[in-house]
């Protein structure tokens, strides 16, 4: 459970920070959005996913007991 919690935060701070980065000479942000345009692009759109991916994590565990 918390894996996955810090996996969904790893990866919302990664696209914020290669969308704020991106086109400033940082080679590792550059590839990044070339390779996700949708997900750097709209970084918000990856922190709400994140939030409900888990929130429901935290439901089914609060259903399994």
């Amino acid at each position: 459970m918390l894996l996955v919690v810090l996996i969904m935060l790893a990866a919302t701070g990664l696209f914020y920070t290669a969308a704020t980065f991106q086109g400033q000479g940082f080679a590792w942000a550059d590839q990044t959005c070339a390779s996700m345009p949708l997900l750097c692009g709209s970084p918000h759109a990856v922190a709400i996913g994140a939030v409900a991916t888990i929130a429901v994590f935290f439901v089914m565990e609060k259903l399994k007991s």
